[in-house]
């Protein structure tokens, strides 16, 4: 898309809205490059993504971070080394990244998108390590970053301890007082000396280094400590010489790896813009719209104008049946605006973005969008306004297909009305017969009846109010609306008598055509006002559906719990009654058969009350998941759970309602890589059981959702089916299926954290 079309439509403004919320500068540069995808495939992916992010935007936590690209490309030169600073802004960013990872990475089984994103956090563990051993939180080199720095430092701080023992000697004089201006020991230059009185300095053998700004002090580096002075002064140097080579070391070490980190540090600014446009999103209550073939934005306002103003009035911007929509009305009444409205929202829904409208609002995807807006005169250019249009349009006219989006201000205008209006016309038919989708506005009269006319073209206007000349931000379509340029001028001020004698200019024809507008126009709006009515009574009608809908469940509800009740008094009440009996009979046998008997008519009562409750095709939760029931064999089920066939007792079952499935929707959940199936047969029962459990162990780790053991038919098989029964990483197992391993496997089905 054009770059002049993209700042037309107000989409440079709104990325540097996005930046206000990134975390960090670094991030800037990526919303910059951000440009609307014209591909399908590459919006639907953006789309998903976004969507799949926004889900779990509110457990993504992150904190400001420097752009660090300069540092990676800084440590790939051979002998180049970072500063302390540039090192631990490294560190910090790896951690967030290490952080960020395990974030998306406990949604990312669910949101299958997310891990587009997870894939590339790589994990730098080692070099984290690395600069955390070396370097401490205040910003220096550890004494044991290196044996070499550990030596030296050690022997400095020996020399140190040595000259601050002789400087002392010195001051424990007890003539000290004399010569000294103050009992401490000074630093300068990197070298220890005492500050001695002016007038006394040559009582003290040494090296003048200077005198205070008064002249009374003299700093003097005593002859007994200069070798010593000396040493330090070395060993100074071969400590910078050393933490160089530490830093050398450890910046090639990140210079080795920096691609990956690289990947991973723009993946980081892709999730930080991500962030930043939730929050945005979430300021202006922006929506996802649904892809489709038309352009349907119901609610919609405009996201800049949404930011600034809480209360913006949304618009409906529907082109029905048709691929072109002529607006027209009066100045001042939004016309522009819902311009440049549809024009902003194409270009952040193809860039992965949500609009501020209603979710239920439709989009395609377009092959490009190409504005001609507001007053493109060219003082440089030497252009004249109607120039400038007309040199705009020729530059995109001949590039327009069926999947264009052409967004037309003021068509005609600029130019005299008569010749204006058959541009204008001849544009739109040049659009028509490339089968382009137009949104266009105009105050030309004759343009307005090739619209009425057309059967390419709807012709709608912005709703005002006459009274009180306001508009009332309302698009009305199927209407033609009127300029209502004498109403504006007079409420503006103009003298009556120019308008009486412009209203005499005006020829019948338009008297006559006014006033058939108007009634049109009356139709239209008592036609919508009804519309209004009806839609209304549909959605308290729907209202009141869930509502019913509710009650009904809740009665289901009470009726499941007053069965579960009943059973549970009757069960009580038949043990008492057990009880008192057994208590009466004294022949065993008598006991014996009271026992069979009640054990059999509870069994009928259970059996009646589960096919009450529970029946063929009913659908049931079982263990978190929702299946339906194919076949009931006494006090078991048959159901299918995710695509597999399952026995269950019907006691472990809940009925539910039918699992929601979004139309042109497929979720496919991706497992992680991990192992499948074990074979324990010819080993020994404690090797075997040692076995089963380290893989048990690594298949619920990798988050694997079944696995296959293969045992034999021995006593390995009666072994290791009562492991898996005790099992805490097991949910429930099976004997495999012929096609399976038959009798001689066991189908594991684990546990997900």
């Amino acid at each position: 898309m054009r770059s002049a079309d993209l700042e037309r439509l107000d989409f440079n403004t709104l990325k540097e809205k996005i930046k206000e919320f990134c975390k960090s500068s670094a991030t800037h540069a990526f919303v910059d490059s951000i440009t609307p995808k014209t591909d399908r495939d590459e919006v639907i992916q953006e789309l998903s993504l976004s969507k799949d992010f926004f889900r779990i935007a509110e457990h993504v936590s992150l904190y400001p971070f420097e752009d660090i690209s300069q540092s990676l490309k800084k440590s790939t030169i051979k002998d180049a080394y970072l500063s302390v600073d540039e090192l631990r802004e490294v560190q910090k960013v790896l951690k967030l990244i290490k952080e960020l990872r395990k974030t998306l990475g406990s949604f990312s089984n669910t949101l299958t998108n997310l891990q587009r994103l997870t894939r590339k956090l790589y994990q730098f563990a080692h070099i984290e390590n690395l600069i955390e051993s070396s370097i401490d939180m205040r910003g220096f080199v550890k004494d044991y970053a290196s044996v070499e720095l550990a030596e030296i430092r050690n022997k400095r701080k020996k020399v140190e301890r040595e000259v601050q023992s002789r400087l002392e000697a010195i001051i424990s004089r007890p003539d000290a007082h004399t010569f000294l201006s103050d009992r401490l020991i000074t630093y300068r230059n990197g070298r220890y000396m005492l500050p001695v009185k002016t007038s006394e300095a040559r009582k003290l053998v040494g090296i003048v280094h200077g005198t205070s700004s008064s002249g009374f002090t003299t700093y003097l580096e005593p002859q007994s400590v200069v070798d010593l002075n000396n040493k330090l002064m070395e060993l100074k140097s071969e400590e910078e010489e050393e933490v160089k080579r530490v830093l050398r070391r450890i910046t090639s070490y990140i210079g080795e790896h920096a691609d990956k980190i690289l990947q991973a540090f723009e993946t980081l600014l892709k999730v930080d813009y991500l962030k930043a446009l939730y929050q945005l999103s979430t300021l202006i209550s922006a929506r996802f719209p649904k892809l489709g073939d038309t352009v349907k934005l119901k609610g919609v306002r405009h996201p800049i104008l949404a930011m600034i103003k809480q209360d913006t009035v949304p618009i409906t911007i529907d082109f029905h049946d048709k691929k072109g929509v002529l607006l027209t009305g009066p100045n001042t009444g939004g016309k522009t605006v819902a311009l440049k409205t549809l024009g902003l929202c194409i270009l952040m829904f193809q860039s992965g973005m949500p609009i501020p409208a209603h979710e239920d609002s439709i989009m395609p995807v377009f092959s490009g969008v190409f504005v001609d807006v507001g007053d493109e005169q060219s003082m440089e250019q030497n252009l004249s306004t109607f120039s400038s249009h007309m040199t705009n349009m020729a530059e995109f006219l001949d590039k327009v297909d069926a999947n264009s989006m052409v967004l037309l201000d003021e068509l005609g205008a600029g130019t005299d009305p008569t010749e204006g209006s058959a541009l204008g016309i001849g544009i739109l038919e040049y659009l028509k017969e490339r089968s382009a989708w137009v949104f266009a506005n105009t105050h030309h009269t004759p343009i307005k009846l090739y619209a009425v006319n057309s059967n390419y073209y709807m012709t709608a206007s912005v709703a005002f109010d006459r009274d009180t000349l306001k508009p009332l931000y309302e698009i009305v379509y199927g209407s033609v609306g009127e300029s209502m340029a004498f109403e504006v001028a007079k409420r503006c001020g103009i003298p009556e008598e120019v308008l009486r004698v412009a209203l005499a200019q005006l020829p019948g024809e338009a008297s006559e055509y006014a006033q058939a507008r108007e009634s049109l126009n009356a139709y239209i709006r008592e036609y919508q006002e009804k519309l209004k009515q009806v839609e209304n009574l549909r959605q308290e009608l729907e209202k009141l559906k869930a509502q019913e809908e509710l009650k009904f469940a809740e009665l289901e509800r009470q009726k499941e719990q007053a069965i579960k009740s009943a059973l549970n008094s009757a069960q009580e009440y038949l043990e008492n009654l057990i009880r008192e009996a057994e208590s009466m009979i004294t022949s065993a046998k008598e006991r014996q058969r009271l026992r069979e008997f009640v054990k059999e008519k509870r069994r009928e009562i259970q059996k009646g009350l589960e096919e009450e409750s529970i029946g063929v095709g009913d659908w049931v939760e079982f263990m978190g998941s929702k299946g339906r029931v194919v076949e009931i064999r006494e006090d078991r089920a048959n159901l299918i759970v995710g695509g597999m066939r399952v026995w269950a007792r019907l006691s472990d079952l809940k009925r539910t309602d039918k699992p929601p499935q979004d139309e042109g929707t497929v979720e496919i959940e991706l497992r992680r890589a991990g192992p499948s199936e074990i074979n324990l047969t010819g080993l020994g029962v404690d090797e075997a059981l040692h076995r089963l459990e380290m893989f048990l162990e690594e298949a619920h780790r990798l988050g694997v959702k079944s696995v296959k053991v293969i045992h034999g038919l021995g006593q390995l098989k009666k072994v290791v089916q009562d492991y898996l029964s005790k099992c805490d990483y097991v949910i429930f197992h099976r004997e495999a299926y012929p096609k399976e391993g038959g009798a001689g496997a066991s189908v594991v089905y684990l546990k997900r954290d």
